[in-house]
């Protein structure tokens, strides 16, 4: 380790030395870095996603590409035959001036790690008296130099009720602006009696962590942040190492979370926060969810709202600030960019909170004494924001006939909420929810408790506070869900109780369909479905004192043979139809294929019903053809998220044809579609087999349709003039139906 640092300090002297570095100098220094920083030319946009998921993107500047890569990306692209353009690290393009130390801190220089830490340690011990300030220590990062992830919790009174606010800084170790922004704001809500501080401390439970990747920030050395890298101190980009709702739990391949990673989301989960931000350099903008997706955030709204108000109120400072090309100095993340694995993605999604990434300075190391004007700049921004943390709709949910208050209660937008936007009641019963002003319909839900839905108008800066009484469900309220609703023959399933009732004693399962059949475990696992169909199933619930209450989900389960999107044809009524990548994973880049529906029962049509869809907009299309072929009337094409919905065959054949056809630029998840049958008109109108005459026949058809495979036996049910008028009519049907039902 130490003949790599001597060779990377020797390169170092060289570039401030007024040497201009060549490729070759350029590529040593990166060796001995461990971290590459390069440009690549793409010919268009779409090619961006292939890049990111190699290495991580850092720009976009016209026809070319800023990335990050550690020697295995590196290594990667060159292989796949990317020509890298290498470029002089941020962090080595000009010398940080740090704090020597020999004069108060002004805070236009930056700190070695040990006076960070010092500051760190601090500032609990230098606030003013009515000041709570406790130092959080995560913990010591197993690397070499054990650097420690430090913040401080602050707030006046007791921090129970009160909504929780984070604000971090320096995930990536060469974007060290705001982590000068956070200690000051630190020091200014330890020592300032200013009333808008005051409030903050008041009625906000805050928690801020300056540095969140020190071995990246440190890398050149614990007395300098030049040198610093974007990685952490295992070559980890840690906004590409969350978990992601759209691209699974390791969506950068690594099989274990960064300790960086894992403590923060123990934090989240902890916690909850209502709020937060995460601040980062390279660019000057509001950077909002999502990153991963498409389809906007249910509270696209509200996000346009709070980032155009930070970012106008930095403008107003200086009005060349956050003017970069996107509009009016927000984006969103997806628009701007699509990654993979970001922070703020896992906070909005699994942490019921509302984080916004801050590219606070288009240098990422911008020369110290230009740090006090990005204070400048930002300051009433950072204020405002937190505030809005204090806005929408509060209140605290209790028991109806306790008082006591209700832990884990959902509260929920109707026709709104989706993807973790919703939010629960924390240890006291408190919940906070930002939101943009409206009229909304709220549902506050627990189990064992009747719901409750209430009407709230809010505006924007506004507090409403709606405290809610749940009424408690007297007795036994027998409940149960499934690990999954909808699975391929000889799939398993485990099913958990979620019944309600005191001293509940026994649990009977019947299982219609599955193996075993019964169980009487209060969550059965491994029930296996082995035959296609919908089914049944039914839980008694038993308390001590002998009273049973039953529930049966009608067609719960569905069991449906499973189709990837290929070339070919495929009969049947009863199939689930995905993209090539299947259930679980994304389509490829160049596919074209064609696949054929044909219906799997006489006189029926095939009907698909999609209930997810998401391709590249633009570029990867799914086409659907009325018919057994492409040449077949075009029923439309859809990309992006405008799903076909259900579609339903109108030809002869009654088959749906359907071509995909992907571009070699981005891929996205494909979709979910249900493929069925329904009966064409000549069916319903009972004269099945189209001869002008409704028969026995079409009546053992038709029941046959209705009842499963059945056979009519007597001599009633063989003639179905069963009123004896001499004409087979629809009362006959009726009766028909009505006998073999209640056979």
């Amino acid at each position: 380790m130490k003949k790599v640092r001597i060779a990377f300090l020797v390169l170092w002297v060289m570039f401030l030395s007024g040497n201009l570095l060549a490729q070759t100098d350029l590529n040593k220094l990166m060796q001995e870095r461990g971290e590459y920083y390069f440009s690549l030319n793409v010919q268009q946009l779409s090619q961006i996603q292939s890049i990111n998921e190699i290495c991580s993107v850092d720009k976009i500047k016209g026809n070319s590409v800023i990335c990050y890569a550690n020697q295995s990306q590196y290594d990667k692209l060159v292989k796949q035959g990317y020509q890298p353009t290498l470029l002089t690290p941020p962090s080595l393009q000009a010398e940080a001036r740090m704090w020597d130390q020999r004069s108060s801190y002004d805070w236009s220089s930056y700190l070695s790690y040990g006076d960070y830490v010092t500051m760190m340690e601090g500032f609990p011990s230098n606030a003013l008296s009515d000041r709570n300030c406790t130092l959080v220590d995560l913990g010591t990062l197993s690397t070499s130099n054990h650097r420690r992830i430090l913040g401080v919790r602050l707030n006046n009174g007791s921090p129970e009720g009160k909504p929780r606010f984070l604000y971090t800084s320096t995930m990536h170790g060469d974007e060290v602006t705001g982590m000068i922004l956070m200690l000051r704001l630190i020091d200014e809500l330890c020592t300032s009696t200013d009333s808008r501080i005051v409030n903050l401390l008041n009625n906000l439970d805050i928690f801020i962590f300056p540095c969140t990747n020190p071995d990246g920030t440190y890398y050149g050395g614990n007395n300098t942040v030049t040198g610093a890298r974007r990685y952490n101190g295992n070559g980890v980009d840690l906004n590409r190492h969350f978990p992601d709702f759209d691209d699974g739990a390791h969506p950068d391949g690594a099989s274990y979370y960064q300790d960086e990673c894992q403590w923060m989301m123990d934090l989240a989960q902890q916690y909850l926060f209502t709020m937060s931000a995460n601040y980062h350099g390279g660019a000057e903008v509001m950077n909002y969810p999502w990153d991963t997706y498409q389809p906007v955030h249910p509270d696209d709204a509200w996000w346009r709202y709070v980032c155009l108000e930070y970012a106008n109120l930095a403008k107003a400072v200086n009005s060349s600030y956050m003017t970069d090309t996107q509009s009016n100095g927000i984006t969103n993340g997806y628009a701007w960019y699509t990654i993979t694995g970001s922070r703020q993605d896992y906070m909005n999604y699994y942490g019921q909170c509302k984080e916004v990434t801050i590219e606070c300075s288009s240098t990422k190391t911008p020369s110290a004494s230009q740090l006090p004007n990005f204070w400048n700049y930002n300051h009433n921004s950072m204020l405002t924001f937190m505030e809005e943390a204090l806005y929408g709709i509060h209140g605290v949910v209790t028991n109806a006939n306790t008082d006591e208050t209700l832990t884990g209660v959902t509260v929920t937008i109707e026709n709104h909420d989706h993807h973790g936007s919703s939010v629960t009641t924390h240890e006291v019963g408190d919940y906070h929810r930002p939101i943009k002003a409206g009229t909304y319909s709220v549902t506050y839900s627990k189990d064992g408790y009747y719901p409750q839905t209430i009407s709230i108008t809010v505006a924007d800066h506004q507090t409403v506070t709606q405290n809610v009484q749940l009424v408690p469900i007297e007795g036994i309220a027998p409940n149960f869900t499934a690990s999954e609703t909808t699975i391929t023959p000889g799939s398993s399933i485990n099913f958990t109780d979620a019944s309600w009732g005191n001293q509940l004693v026994s649990w009977q399962w019947e299982f219609e369909g599955g193996t075993p059949s019964t169980s009487n475990v209060q969550n059965p696992t491994g029930i296996t479905y082995n035959s296609t169909g919908t089914f049944d199933v039914t839980l008694t619930v038993t308390n001590s004192d002998g009273d049973m209450q039953i529930i049966t989900k009608e067609d719960y389960i569905t069991v449906a043979e499973a189709y990837n999107m290929q070339n070919g044809t495929i009969t049947t009524c009863n199939a689930l139809f995905y993209d090539h990548g299947g259930p679980a994973g994304n389509y490829n880049n160049r596919e074209s294929y064609t696949m054929t529906f044909m219906p799997g029962s006489d006189n029926a049509v095939v009907q698909a019903v999609f209930s997810e869809f998401s391709t590249e907009n633009n570029y990867d299309y799914l086409y659907i053809y009325d018919g057994t072929s492409t040449n077949a009337q075009q029923v439309g094409s859809y990309c992006g998220t405008n799903s076909p919905g259900t579609v339903t065959a109108t030809n002869g054949e009654g088959a749906l044809t359907f071509r995909f056809t992907s571009d070699n630029g981005m891929v996205d998840s494909g979709w979910v579609a249900s493929i069925s049958c329904i009966y064409s008109e000549p069916a319903l109108s009972g004269d099945v087999n189209l001869d002008g005459v409704i028969s026995i026949d079409d009546v053992s058809v038709l029941l046959s349709h209705v009842l499963g495979n059945i056979s009519l036996t007597g001599q009633a049910l063989l003639n179905a003039d069963v009123n004896g008028d001499g004409a087979i009519s629809i009362d006959d049907v009726s009766t028909l139906l009505f006998i073999s039902m209640n056979k």
